[in-house]
């Protein structure tokens, strides 16, 4: 087959979607807890984590002998790519948060479960690559 006809499906197929992207997002209760699933991103959107630590009041005094507790959110979610990267204070209710948004750039690249494998975007590139150089070693 030729490539450039295994390309024009594939291409059409990526304009319709708007390069979307299929990332894991992560519908955090009030518990802090995961429930990862899978969701198409927005347009302008990226896969990526949202890390989320509350910041001390310093209005707040603290008393000695109770160690201060902190939790951190840090959850698979869709960003938006002007944000990744960024490290923004964001306040919710009384409370005030630094949010830290770091993004990746294939389909469900941010799984919270970690991973050694290859990420299946750099596979399919991979082997992309291999069948082009094959056919075009066929051909002579």
């Amino acid at each position: 087959m030729n490539p450039l006809f295994a390309g024009i499906p594939l291409s059409t197929l990526r304009a319709a979607l708007g390069n979307r992207k299929r990332c894991y997002d992560c519908g955090g209760g009030p518990s802090g807890s995961c429930k990862e699933t899978v969701t198409t991103c927005g347009e302008g959107e990226r896969c990526g984590f949202l890390e989320r630590k509350p910041q001390p009041d310093p209005r707040q005094t603290k008393s000695t002998g109770n160690p201060s507790v902190t939790l951190i959110h840090h959850h698979p979610a869709c960003v938006a790519a002007h944000h990744c990267s960024r490290v923004e204070t964001e306040v919710v209710g009384d409370m005030t948060y630094m949010t830290h948004r770091d993004c990746c750039v294939c389909d469900l690249c941010n799984s919270a479960v970690a991973s050694t494998a290859a990420p299946a975007c750099i596979v399919a590139a991979g082997v992309t690559a291999l069948a082009w150089l094959l056919s075009g070693l066929w051909r002579g």
